[in-house]
Formats: C-alpha cells, sequence, structure tokens
C-alpha cells in the first residue's frame, strides 16, 4: 500500500466522473447519430452521482 494506492483512492472516481464529462461534451459537440446516444449516457452519470450524494447526503 504505496502512495500510488492512496491517491488512486482518493482521486479515481472524480478522475472518472470528470473523464466522462470531457468525452460526453466531445461526443455531442463533434459526433452525429450514435454519438449523440453516447453523449448522454456519459453525461448522465456524474449528474446521478451528483444527485445520488444530493438525495442520500454522508453523515
Amino acid at each position: 500500500m504505496g502512495p500510488s494506492s492512496s491517491f488512486i483512492k482518493l482521486w479515481g472516481i472524480p478522475i472518472i466522473l470528470g473523464v466522462l464529462t470531457c468525452f460526453g461534451l466531445l461526443a455531442a459537440l463533434l459526433g452525429v447519430g450514435i454519438w449523440h446516444g453516447m453523449a448522454w449516457a456519459a453525461l448522465t452519470v456524474p449528474l446521478l452521482v451528483g444527485i445520488g450524494f444530493w438525495v442520500f447526503p454522508r453523515r
């Protein structure tokens, strides 16, 4: 359990959410057809995570 595992433990999910958001925005702007569906899916995940933490806050 070195410093690398603690970095991933702390920043893993925020990095994944950021990558999904960037992918979704770029897919919506540059893509056509199936890319719009992928953009919707990619942008829905961070939204649902945010709503989940808003509705069910940690104590």
